[in-house]
């Protein structure tokens, strides 16, 4: 006969999902933020689009300027697409943090 296993049975709790743990809160901010990046996105863009058709002192310099603006922001945006939910995650701890100081 064989031996019986002193080992506790393991029980499966769910765990709450990534979602859950978010606030309304930190979700809004976060598609504020790139609601607000793919504005300055677009801005900047048309501008190199249509500046070249002005002519004034500072052209290329303010062209080179918005583009690299623009260029970083999309980059940045794209960072931010690409790890959304551990971004929300932070803010949901900052918030938190920030929330319990507080009080």
């Amino acid at each position: 006969m064989a031996k019986k296993s002193k080992k506790k049975p393991v029980v499966n709790t769910p765990q709450p999902d990534a979602e859950e743990m978010i606030a309304p809160e930190v979700e809004a901010l976060f598609k504020k933020i790139l609601k607000i990046m793919s504005w300055v996105v677009g801005v900047c863009f048309t501008l190199i689009i249509t500046l070249p058709n002005f002519d004034f002192a500072f052209l290329d310099i303010s062209i080179k300027i918005i583009f690299y603006i623009g260029v970083l922001t999309l980059m940045l945006f794209i960072v931010i697409e690409l790890f959304g939910d551990a971004i929300k995650m932070h803010l949901s701890k900052t918030l938190n943090d920030k929330r319990t100081v507080a009080n």
